[in-house]
């Protein structure tokens, strides 16, 4: 077993990624996805080379449960403790897991809140919880974050109909492969919905949250935001794409990718500005 679409999003969404070196909250240099070895003060890498770092750091982390976890796991159960130990390490999945059943380890994730001088932070909480959701296979909204840009973890299956804003629905934003997981930028919805807003017309959303196995399948950038569920490709009802990303420039003038096709516009909310013309 591998760590899931879903579960590589969840890590992603919490750890964040930065592509200069920094120093975490313990003082170790970091880099990428919370990436540590052999990182040095003032290195940069690429997203490319994020991307590949974390692809690396899974199988090590994937590792650790496959070695220590001896009962037989849902692909939930795998991915939150992947989560776990990518976040904490593998001495504290010995810990976690030792003289304890499958639903009392969903229960002791939520123990390891706190930082190394014992003070209970708020994004582990709401990581842990997030993981023991995962874990217990309960198709509930998951709010994660990674730092600057929050995610939303939905089931399309239970949360379709719900409404993110007042003009769309969870179910616009799945997959088109048909799996269940939806994962929706907050973000994205705003500047969707003003963009709906602005021009009093329908927005269609021909491409919103994909799994990496159909992003593949239709060509997709090996990185692209589509695959975190920050990018939409949308078509305003009688309006043209440069129209629309005319509009779309000035709610993100400083951040987020626009790209303009023959007939649609690809919007997303990364925290970087890129354009382009497809």
């Amino acid at each position: 077993m591998l760590i899931s679409d879903a579960g590589i999003a969840l890590i992603k969404s919490f750890e964040g990624c930065r592509l200069t070196a920094y120093q975490c909250a313990a003082g170790v240099w970091t880099i990428g996805y919370g990436h540590t070895q052999g990182v040095v003060q003032g290195q940069t890498i690429t997203q490319e080379q994020a991307e590949a770092l974390l692809l690396s750091d899974l199988r090590r982390y994937e590792w650790y449960v496959h070695e220590d976890v001896k009962e037989a796991l849902t692909q939930g159960q795998y991915d939150a403790l992947v989560s776990f130990t990518f976040n904490c390490g593998g001495g504290s999945l010995k810990t976690l897991i030792e003289n304890r059943s499958l639903e009392q380890i969903a229960d002791a994730l939520l123990l390891y809140n706190k930082s190394a001088t014992g003070e209970k932070l708020e994004g582990l909480v709401r990581r842990r919880e997030a993981e023991r959701k995962m874990f217990l296979g309960i198709e509930d909204e998951v709010e994660v974050e990674n730092g600057m840009i929050v995610i939303h973890a939905y089931s399309n299956a239970k949360d379709g109909n719900k409404k993110v804003s007042a003009n769309f629905q969870v179910k616009e934003f799945k997959c088109n492969d048909g799996s269940d997981p939806i994962f929706i930028a907050p973000n994205l919805v705003e500047v969707l919905q003003k963009i709906r807003t602005h021009f009093g017309r329908p927005v269609n959303i021909n491409s919103a949250f994909r799994t990496a196995s159909y992003n593949k399948k239709v060509g997709g950038a090996t990185y692209s935001q589509h695959l975190y569920g920050t990018a939409a490709d949308i078509v305003v009802s009688g309006v043209a794409p440069k129209t629309v990303a005319a509009y779309a420039e000035t709610l993100l003038p400083g951040t987020g990718g626009i790209g303009i096709y023959a007939d649609f516009v690809h919007v997303d909310v990364r925290d970087v500005k890129s354009r382009w013309n497809g």
